[in-house]
């Protein structure tokens, strides 16, 4: 009887055995069903973004190609817009953003301003074309876009931290962007806060190393035509100028040439030259504007005008003092004396207007407002 007993134990841990064996791998074909779903899950999901992504790429390419838009440059207006193009944490392509200002704010900016703003949509223009002459259509992943500032799109510039204009702004392929927080955290490499062409395409060039936007610097080719001609022109000046010496007229022409000398410099055309302004400036309604309400800056042609009032009113103040006074006859003494002051004074109180428009000062001599 005790085998008998000993037997029924062992049967009995067997059973128990195979009881718990069979609970283990029911929870194991349980818990392999859940990983397996779970897989898949990820894997559809992954499916999915990829799929969404993909319709931005070719809503891109869609929009850059699109008849409507200028030279390839897309423009949005909408921080909605923009934002479906960003979000996430990486993407199938890189985009190029740049402010855009409207023309009512730009009417109140000053020549500069002005100048920037034409200069980089010039500069998006062509980075577009060049990137185009290198990549195929169906295979472009970057894109420029002109975002406009307005109400809508203000607080979106405040989470790429805009602080200035002209800002351009590269979102790489990698880069994560996320809504919830409270900047996209955009590198200091990644922007640009010029306008030029060529220091753009060096900013691409650096940023995404394509070989693409390189700009070879232009020489100057001197050739020995050129130095012919240079040396004719010396030799011939210098000839003219013996000529009007030996002839007595050297002091007259230096009478003429500081006189012209007075009207260049006073005219601030150094400046737009070296600065590159513009002779006049268009309003928003594109209508020609020759003065600039900007104390910084002013066209060439408003220099122009300047200068020449300063020159009428010295020319009156020079045949008013030298010259009317010694005319023999009285009617024309007196007909030039009245003229020439009454000229000179409109001229000077012309210069005082113009300087008060401008600065937004109010001249005063001796505690009298003129």
């Amino acid at each position: 009887w005790g085998c008998v007993a000993t037997l029924r134990v062992r049967f009995a841990a067997m059973a128990t055995f195979f009881r718990l064996e069979k609970r283990l791998v029911l929870a194991a074909l349980v818990a392999g069903l859940l990983i397996g779903s779970l897989g898949l899950g990820a894997v559809e999901a992954k499916k999915k973004k990829g799929a969404v992504s993909t319709e931005k790429l070719e809503e891109l390419r869609s929009l850059s190609w699109d008849a409507d838009t200028k030279e390839g440059v897309i423009f949005l207006t909408k921080a909605e817009d923009v934002e479906g193009f960003l979000v996430g944490s990486e993407r199938p392509y890189s985009l190029v953003m740049s402010v855009v200002l409207l023309d009512k704010m730009l009417e109140n900016e000053g020549v500069k301003t002005q100048k920037h703003a034409v200069a980089i949509t010039e500069s998006l223009r062509a980075a577009v074309k060049r990137y185009r002459q290198s990549v195929a259509r169906e295979e472009e992943d970057i894109f420029f876009v002109q975002i406009e500032f307005n109400a809508d799109t203000q607080a979106l510039f405040q989470k790429m931290e805009v602080q200035s204009f002209p800002t351009t702004l590269v979102v790489r392929k990698k880069d994560k962007i996320a809504l919830k927080d409270p900047t996209f955290k955009i590198r200091g490499d990644a922007r640009f806060t010029q306008s030029s062409k060529k220091e753009f395409f060096e900013f691409l060039e650096d940023t995404f190393s394509l070989g693409i936007f390189e700009i070879s610097d232009e020489k100057i080719s001197i050739s020995v035509f050129n130095i012919v001609v240079g040396y004719t022109l010396i030799i011939f000046m210098a000839r003219v100028l013996w000529k009007l010496a030996k002839a007595g007229l050297m002091v007259p022409l230096m009478a003429v040439g500081s006189v012209a000398v007075f009207w260049f410099s006073t005219s601030g055309i150094i400046k737009c030259i070296i600065h590159s302004l513009p002779m006049v400036i268009a309003d928003g309604r594109g209508n020609a504007q020759v003065f600039v309400q900007d104390n910084r800056n002013q066209t060439m042609l408003e220099g122009i005008v300047m200068s020449s009032a300063y020159l009428v009113i010295t020319l009156c103040l020079s045949l008013f003092t030298f010259f009317f006074p010694y005319v023999k006859n009285e009617t024309v003494k007196n007909v030039g004396l009245y003229t020439t002051f009454i000229v000179g004074v409109m001229g000077y109180l012309y210069v005082l207007d113009c300087f008060e428009w401008k600065s937004h000062m109010t001249t005063r001599i001796y505690g009298w407002n003129i």
